[in-house]
Formats: structure tokens, sequence, C-alpha cells
């Protein structure tokens, strides 16, 4: 496998805003003192309206709808990711810096690792990963992540052929059940043991009435909620963050 199996998509905004694409970033760096210092090339369909624009297939000529290769700037790439599932060889990783472990992908940071899949109750009531920063076998305790900026969990593994990056959404609610706490835990500090557990409940606002949450299937995107005898489903995408009421209980 090589680096070209392992691509990167982000939705481009050129035009002003007025033309939304979704594009391949492709993996070259441009010299330090050359014209395209700081842009990064994408492929995508025309017009991307990207500098020193050209057709991906020379003999093409540059037209509407034909794939077409330019440099952008960086800020008016969004939403970037990567495909669910890929493996590259463990040469291939050492290059990328990619070890195992977990992460969690931010808007806002980037990549940081996390430790574990649990989530705790950030200090202002949003679901939220404990972040670590380090090296593996030292970390220390990062800021929090707040869940809701989390846009996908990446799972790094060894396989046999390498390692194996596996990609899931990530549910910006928190779904109902005992978790531990890690209040005596430090920025900067090695990470401690947790110093108790709590008990969360969870219920989403719907037209001013509170239903409680029973279940979450990220997978599927859904939230089972109970509304009266009945426990129903309801789509994750139509509930915002800000309309779910957390309650935690230590145990």
């Amino acid at each position: 496998m090589t680096h070209s199996d392992l691509r990167t998509y982000a939705t481009f905004d050129g035009h002003g805003g007025k033309v939304s694409k979704r594009v391949e970033v492709l993996d070259h760096e441009p010299t330090a003192s050359g014209p395209y210092a700081g842009l990064v090339p994408v492929r995508g369909e025309h017009p991307l309206g990207a500098l020193d624009e050209r057709a991906a297939d020379e003999s093409a000529a540059l037209s509407r709808g034909v794939p077409s290769i330019g440099w952008v700037d960086p800020a008016t790439l969004r939403d970037w990711y990567r495909p669910d599932r890929v493996v590259v060889t463990r040469l291939e990783a050492r290059q990328s810096g990619i070890e195992p472990g977990l992460y969690a992908d931010s808007r806002g940071r980037g990549r940081v690792r996390i430790d574990g899949r649990e989530a705790v109750l950030a200090p202002d009531g949003r679901p939220a990963f404990r972040a670590l920063a380090g090296p593996a076998d030292a970390p220390v305790v990062d800021l929090p992540l707040p869940k809701d900026q989390a846009v996908r969990l990446v799972s790094v593994a060894a396989v046999a052929d390498g390692l194996e990056l596996v990609t899931t959404p990530v549910s910006p609610f928190l779904e109902p059940g005992e978790y531990p706490v890690y209040g005596d835990d430090v920025p900067g500090l090695p990470p401690r043991a947790p110093s108790g557990r709590v008990l969360v409940r969870a219920a989403v606002l719907l037209d001013g009435e509170l239903h409680r949450v029973e279940r979450i299937d990220e997978p599927a995107a859904t939230i089972w909620i109970r509304r009266g005898e009945a426990v129903v489903p309801i789509a994750a995408s139509g509930v915002g963050p800000d309309l779910v009421r957390y309650e935690a209980t230590p145990v």
C-alpha cells in the first residue's frame, strides 16, 4: 500500500463560499520559498477557484465537471476526513508518525490521543474525553477534550499487514450509565487512577418536554427515548447537544 491509498478528503469553499465541493487533499509539500508556500494541493471538479488550476488528465481540457488539480489555502478547507478503514505498512506508519492507540479528531484541536473510550462529564456538563499528551510510555493529562467537538474516533491497531486505522463517527451525546471520574487528574502530570464512579442519566428536550434517554446507537445515529410507556427511536442528527440534559450522581 502506498501513501496514495491513505487519501484525505475535505470540503472546499470556493468563490467566496458560494461553491462547496468535495476534494481530495494530495500528499505533496511545496517548497518553502516557492509561490505555493503555505498552500495545499487538491484534486476535484472544476470550478475550484484554486491557484494554478489545471486538468488532472493532461489530455483533457479544463472545463466544468472535469477533474482538476490546484493549490488552495488550507483555511478554505473544512470537514477533513479519511476513509473508514485503511491498513498501512509499518514503514509507512513510522514515516507518518502513526502509532497504535485511540484518538479523537476534533474541529478545534485536530487529532488528539485519548485514554480509552470512556466519557466523563466536563465541568460545563457536556460529555468529555480525557485527552493525553506526551509519549505513549509516559503520558500526561492534557486539557479535557469536549466530546461535542470530536467529529470522529480513530482506532489504530497492529495487524498482520501493518497498522489498521478504523474511523467511526462520534456521537455528541453521552450514553446513560456508569462512568469513571478522574477528578484527581492534574494537567501536565501523569494520569491518575479514577477517583470514583458516577451514574449518568440523560433526557432530551423536545417540544418543551423532557424525555428520558434509554440508549444511544452510535453506528445508526439513533437515540432511543421514552415517550409515555413506549421507547421510540429518533434521529441523532435532529437533536442538538444543547437539547440534552444530564444528571450525574456519585455511585
